[in-house]
């Protein structure tokens, strides 16, 4: 995964930080044996994740277009997709 990943240093990259529906354009800052480091666009805030995490990695050297119904369409060459713990709210 790493040798995939170093491709795209400091390069803008699209993952799902915070939502497991959502991609939110990110800079991949970092890359090492184990985790990889993104800073988000809207915030600022560094987000390390393990290779455990990673469910799916999307490449094409065209782009990809992700984006909502009524969300403006954003294109990346990398679009890497992690699992998320499930939230639950007592009733």
């Amino acid at each position: 995964m790493k040798n995939i990943l170093d491709n795209y240093l400091n390069q803008e990259i699209g993952i799902n930080i915070e939502r497991p529906l959502r991609i939110d354009s990110t800079t991949l800052i970092g890359v090492s044996e184990n985790y990889f480091t993104v800073v988000d666009e809207n915030k600022g805030y560094k987000h390390h994740f393990s290779y455990h995490s990673v469910v799916q990695i999307i490449e094409h050297h065209e782009g990809i277009d992700v984006g909502g119904l009524f969300e403006h369409k954003k294109h990346f060459n990398l679009v890497i997709k992690v699992g998320h713990i499930p939230e639950f709210t007592p009733i």
